[in-house]
This record gives C-alpha cells, structure tokens and sequence, in this order.
C-alpha cells in the first residue's frame, strides 16, 4: 500500500482534524459524568402537578430511605437486635447517611407528650360536622360516659391523671392516631423496632438521591462490609435483607455499565476482523474508526455541555454508531480502492452527494425523537443526530486526507464486490423470481401486524432481579404494608394550604376506607393538621356557654361538679398551634418527612400512602371536589403516558415517511428511482415488526422508536444504490459497501439483542432484523424497479 500524500494543504487539514477530534476527547474525559436515573426515559404524565410531584419524589425522603431487616437463623429476637444495633453502630457515621434509627429513642414518649398534650385543645375533631357532635349536649353526655368506661378499665392510670385536665380525652385520641399512622407490624422490644417478633429493623436515609451511583454505591459495599462483620461475630446465624429504590437503581447502572464495555467491545472486534478480513490492512481499520470517533466525541461533548451529564442508556445507545458511522468510511474505501478517481478527495466528492442524503435520513430518524416527552430519548437523539453529521463531514473533509493516494484493494475485497455484482446481475434476469421477496415480505405483514399486541408497561425499560424484588417486597410489607406507586396527594402553593388540603382527603378517605373502596391509609394528617383546622377546634371550645355545658353533662354521669376547671383554664394560656417545623426535634421528623414533596416553583405536595385500593373510580370520584387533591396511581398513569407517547411516535413515524420520501424525491425526481431507495426500508420496517409480533413478543414503545432507526437506516442502503445508477462504474463498490455497512450495523444494533436491559433488548432485535431485511429488499427493488439496467459491471 503506498504512503499516504505528505503535500502540505492536506498534512496541515490531517493535523487540524486530529487537534480538533483530541480537544473533544480531552473536554469530554474531564466533564464525563454518567447518570442512570430511569425516571429521565419516562413520558410527562398528562396531569402537570402529578408530572412534578413523580420528578420531586424521585429524591425525596420517602425514596432516599433504606430499610435493614436483620434476623436470627434459629429465630431468636435478641440476638437479631444486637446484631441490628451493631450494623447501626457501623453504619451511623457514614457521610452517606442523613439519618439512622432502630427505635423511637429514649426521649420518645416525653417528646410525644410535650408536642401534644398541650396542644390537645387543637385536636378534637378533625371535621366541622364531627366537631359540632362532640360539643353538643349529646355529644357531651357522650363524652362523660366514655370517661367513666374508660376509668373502669385496668388500664386507667394515665386517664385518671390526664381528666381533669381532658375530659373529652382529646389527647389519648391523638395518641391513637400516632400509633395507627405506624402501620406495618413494626413494634417495640427493648426500645428496638421489631417486626413480625423476629426481625430487626435499622431504618436509615441517604443524603443523595437513590439513582445517584457516586454516593449509593460505596454506601452498599459499607452495608455489605459491616454485616459480613457482624454476622461473623454471631456465628453465622444472622440474615440481612433489605428495603430500598437505591438497590435496584445500583443494579440497573452495574448492569447498564456492563451492557456498554460487552457491546461495544464485541461490536469492535467483530467490526475489526471483518474489515481486516477484507482491506487486509490494519491501518485502513484504524483510520476506519476516525470518522466514528469524530462523531462520538462531538455527540458526547454536546450532551456535556448542554445537560451536564450523560445518561448510561444514552451511552449504551451511542456504542451503536459504530455501526452507522462507520458505513461512511466504508463507503469512501470501497470507492477509493475499487474505483479510483484520481485520489481520495476525489472519491469523497464523488460519493458525497449519496453520503449527505444517507445522513440527512439517518438524521431525521434520530431527530423524530427530539419531540418525545421522555427527557432521555431528547438526549438520545441530540446524540445520535451529531454524531452522524459529524462522522459523515469528518468522511468527507477529514478522512481523505488521512488516505493513501492508490491503494491497492485485496483479492478477497475485489472478489467480493464481483461477485456481488453478478448476484444482482442475476437477480435481474430472473426478475419474477426476486418479486417472491417483498411478496413474502408483504405476507408477512398482512399475517403479523393485525396480531400485534400493545404493552405501555413502564417495567419494560428495566429489567429487575427477581429475587431482589422478592426480598424488597418482604421487607417493605414488614414495615408498611403500603401499595407502592399508589398515593392521594394534596397540592398546595405554601405548606398550610397543603396541609388544609390534606385535612380534607383524611376525613374522605375514612369514608373510603369504611365503604371498602380502599383497605387503610396513612398519613401526615395523623401527626399535623392545617393550622386552620385548630383554630377551629380552639375557637368551638371557646364558647362561653362550653364551661356550663360540660359540666351539667358531666354532673348528669356522675362526675363532681367543677371537676374539670383546670381543662378551661389550661385553655387559656396554652401554646400557639402546631406547626410541621414543631416536629422537627421530635421522633416524628423523619416519618413527617417521607409524606412531603417539594414541587418546581416552590409548591408543596403532601403524600398520603394507600393498601389495599378495590375501587379506584369510587375513591377518585369521593375526591372529585376537592380541587387541591388527586389520585396518583404511578405505574397506571406512566403506562397512560406510554401509550400517548406511543401513539405520537407512530405519527413521527409517518411523518419521517413522507419527510425521508421528500428528501429522496428532490434527489432523484424520478418515481421508480425514488421507490426503488426508499420502499424497501419502509416494507423491512413492517415486516421486522411483524415477525416480532408473531414471536408472541409483545410491542412496546421501544420497538416503535426502533422503527423509525430501521427507516433512516434501511434508505441508505436504497440511496447508496440508487446513487449508483448515477455512477455506473462504481457499482461493484457500491453493493460491497451495502454489505458491509448492513453487517457493521447488525453487529452494532443487533448486539443490543444481547443487552440485559428491555429496552435496549428491543431495539436491538427490531433494529437488527429490519437491517436485515433492508438489506435484501434493496437491491430486489432496484432491479424490480428497472432502476439499475446496465449499470452494473458483472
């Protein structure tokens, strides 16, 4: 192979392309930061507020919290309590860690009370009409009557200490409430939490989001560490099992990290040894890359600087330009070698013009996706769409000069595209029987496409242990015993007016509750109301006639009269309201917390959780009027956004048809030459869908956006080849270089098949086998078209 040209114009382009491609990389290895938020390839849910409260709760309190449950082989407690408190010793001090707790601590009960008890004039009923009851002379006598059961009990100690100063027993009520809101079957041994009598809890909060891997992932080795410790001090008898979104968001990112090194280093070499096979010249392969390394740098430094991160998936998806972007370079050395011009700038001019229209519809393929709601996608297509650009002008404007002047191709290179050019020569003289092939492809269509099933199933985008999920819903029903994903919400522009809205859902989920629409509910309405809702309750008891009252109806049961002047004259100079910053020094902060969301602009949403919903339209129609609150069912409304988006990626689809088809047609300006580049990506689009659909695979919106990569890609094929009725004596070249590009891509995207992720799984098995098609039904249409007659060298 001769030396490439030492003349000074192309030495010094040579040098500015290579300085340019080095400054790219070097900005990208100092700026690269990788994220794996999943929650970045979710459509925005139709409803704006419940759009931001799923963004807000992706790191909120209820999300950054992790739950440890140790247990004893041979089920004793306290053995499972030490080692839970020996876990937590090792733990506390973390830099990861907000927040540790395995109990209420020493202070609880005092805590409790000192919030409370003073406050109780604030707490009686939590309702207008339930308020008016209990102050009425009824609801009086009532209230006296349950006093004197409650006395009668062995359990009266605290009750007699408190009636004099609580006679409507506002305060044990609350307490009530307290310990409803703890749900689960978490309870105390030895100031431990304890579940199901047996095991261990250290519950614990991080100080980073669950998807953040920097911090979630030194802090699960930690875990791992200290428990290995531990259980070796016990014997061996101990077991830990965990709780936690963290998990599966370090698991995603381990196996996202592993899909990317797997697929790109087997789509490398196998890409590597094809083209060793065929150039037979290391070099060629080396300078083979350059346009893909051009692309991919500028991709990802423009990623960085705009979003400041990259996604993991956005990676694994940019390791497919492998096989896109190095088509092009393919293209110039087939031309180069096989038909020489006078020099490689002059083959790159050649072929640019079928170069640019294979990009520009690669292009609009990836740029369809700009316009998806799914924050991941967007990134994905300002990747891609770069990419491509820059790797076909780096082909045109950098790579010739790289070049040797006359190399010499290989006997297996030149052997190749012979013989493919007779295989096409053939293919025309038996013109009815290449007809079988977009006959069956069209049968195909017409059996498959009716038996497609549809699935907006969000879990399709990650693929989740299932032991791991096992284990996670074990914990978390030892704990809650909540519905995941299932939430009322109260919305409000400031916390009281939250809190106001909050107040309201309680009083209609009892309701609910009663009427069996939902199992049970939990709260922050069992910690804090509104401040209105105690102004209320203090200005009821401020009734000038209340004193007389209570004490006629007490009198009335039995009671002393004057018995409970201290009630009234506590009332008086008793603390202001309680405020949700009140809890903060209390054992209740951290509960508070995991029901609040900070929104965009400063809103804030009160979550209350859910178990057990039987009747979902009963209960969103119980709260129809409340105009603050909403039902949010997460996994319902994510797949609602699913098949919206669904629905307008089949609109792009169509829409890059008729865009892709312009863009042809102002090319060729002829019909059957136009037909003839761009039906075949069109009818391989279809049938690769179609043979998905009768696998028994059902469709999901991952396979419809591979569609529309199967679209920009397949046209290539048709373009390079139509491009060749302009050329005739590069043709030879032509149908090489749609081989090898249609294998390059194949082991690029159809590699994604092998991928531990869903959504990347589908689009490589959609991707890999519409490439597949397109290349068959290319060079069929062609010759069915007639578009190629005589063209070709046989």
């Amino acid at each position: 192979m001769e030396p490439a040209r030492s003349d000074r114009p192309s030495a010094l382009r040579a040098g500015l392309g290579a300085a340019l491609v080095a400054g790219l990389v070097a900005f990208c290895a100092l700026r690269l930061q990788v994220v794996t938020d999943i929650t970045a390839f979710m459509a925005d849910v139709a409803d704006p507020k419940l759009a931001a409260l799923s963004r807000g709760m992706a790191s909120s309190e209820l999300t950054r919290t992790l739950v440890l449950s140790v247990s004893d082989e041979r089920g004793e407690p306290d053995v499972a309590i030490a080692g839970a408190q020996a876990l937590a010793d090792r733990l506390q001090d973390r830099p990861e860690v907000a927040w540790l707790r395995t109990g209420p601590g020493e202070l609880h009960a005092e805590a409790i009370h000192n919030l409370y008890y003073p406050r109780r004039f604030y707490l009686l009923a939590d309702e207008a009409a339930g308020l008016q009851d209990r102050l009425s002379d009824d609801g009086l006598r009532a209230a006296a009557r349950e006093l004197r059961r409650q006395l009668g009990l062995p359990t009266s100690g605290v009750i007699k200490q408190i009636a004099p100063a609580d006679p409507l027993l506002a305060y044990p009520a609350q307490l009530r409430r307290l310990e409803a809101a703890q749900g689960g079957g978490v309870a105390l041994r030895d100031g431990h939490f304890v579940a199901e009598d047996q095991h261990a809890l250290v519950m614990l909060a991080t100080r980073s989001s669950p998807f953040d891997a920097a911090d979630q992932a030194p802090l699960q080795a930690a875990i791992e560490a200290a428990f290995a410790e531990v259980d070796a001090q016990s014997g061996g008898r101990l077991v830990l099992e965990q709780s936690g979104v963290a998990r599966f968001a370090l698991a995603a990112e381990t196996s996202m990290r592993e899909d990317i090194g797997r697929i790109s280093t087997v789509s490398l070499v196998g890409i590597v040894a094809l083209f060793l096979l065929m150039f037979r010249s290391p070099r060629l392969v080396l300078l083979s890359l350059a346009p893909l390394v051009a692309g991919v740098a500028a991709a990802l430094a423009a990623c960085l600087a705009l979003f400041g991160a990259v996604h993991g998936l956005t990676l694994a998806f940019g390791a497919t330009l492998i096989g896109v972007c190095i088509d092009y370079s393919v293209h110039l050395f087939n031309h180069h070698m096989l038909d020489p011009r006078g020099g490689p700038r002059q083959s790159a001019r050649q072929i640019w013009p079928g170069l640019l229209l294979g990009a520009l519809t690669t292009v609009a393929g990836f740029a369809g996706l700009a316009w998806t709601s799914f924050p991941g996608l967007r990134e994905v297509a300002l990747f891609a769409s770069i990419g491509v650009l820059v790797a076909a002008l780096a082909t045109r404007y950098w790579l010739p000069d790289l070049l040797p002047m006359a190399p010499k191709p290989g006997w297996l290179q030149r052997r190749a595209a012979a013989g493919l050019a007779r295989v096409v020569a053939g293919m025309r003289r038996r013109r009815s029987a290449v007809a079988v092939l977009p006959a069956v492809a069209l049968g195909l269509c017409v059996v498959g496409l009716p038996r497609i099933e549809w699935s907006d199933d969000v879990r399709l985008l990650t693929a989740l242990d299932p032991g791991m999920l096992a284990e996670d819903e074990r914990v978390r029903t030892r704990v809650s015993r909540m519905d995941a994903g299932r939430f009322v919400v109260a919305f409000g522009a400031d916390e009281e007016e939250a809190l106001a809205g909050n107040d309201a859902a309680a009083v209609r989920l009892r309701a609910a509750q009663a009427a069996g629409e939902i199992e049970a509910f939990r709260s922050l309405h069992a910690l804090v109301w509104s401040a209105a809702l105690q102004k209320d309750n203090q200005a009821a008891l401020a009734d000038p006639s209340l004193p007389a009252r209570l004490d006629a109806a007490f009198v009335a049961e039995g009671f002393r009269a004057g018995s409970f002047a201290k009630f009234f004259a506590d009332m008086s100079h008793g603390p202001d309201v309680m405020r949700p910053a009140d809890l903060a020094a209390t054992p209740l902060a951290e509960a508070a917390r995991t029901f609040r969301a900070e929104l965009d602009g400063g809103e804030v949403a009160v979550v209350t959780l859910l178990r057990g919903v039987a009747d979902a339209t009963a209960l969103q129609a119980r709260l129809a009027d409340l105009p603050q609150v909403r039902y949010f069912d997460q996994q319902g409304m994510m797949q609602a956004a699913f098949g919206r988006y669904r629905a307008r990626t089949l609109e792009l689809v169509v829409f890059g048809l008729f865009a892709v088809l312009a863009m042809v047609w102002a090319r060729y300006r002829r019909f059957g030459l136009a037909l003839a580049a761009f039906a075949p990506a069109v009818l391989a689009a279809a049938t690769a869908l179609s043979v998905v659909a009768l696998s028994g695979v059902t469709i999901g919106i991952l396979h419809v956006v591979a569609l529309l990569l199967v679209l920009s890609m397949g046209v290539d094929y048709g373009v390079f080849l139509a491009e060749s009725r302009r050329d005739p004596g590069g043709f030879d070249a032509t149908v090489l270089s749609v081989l090898l590009a249609c294998l390059s891509t194949v082991l690029a995207f159809g590699l994604l098949a092998m991928s531990q992720s869903p959504a990347l799984r589908a689009i490589g098995v959609t991707v890999g086998l519409g490439v597949l098609l397109s290349l068959v039904l290319a060079p069929a249409a062609l010759v069915l078209v007639g578009a190629g007659e005589g063209k070709e060298r046989g």
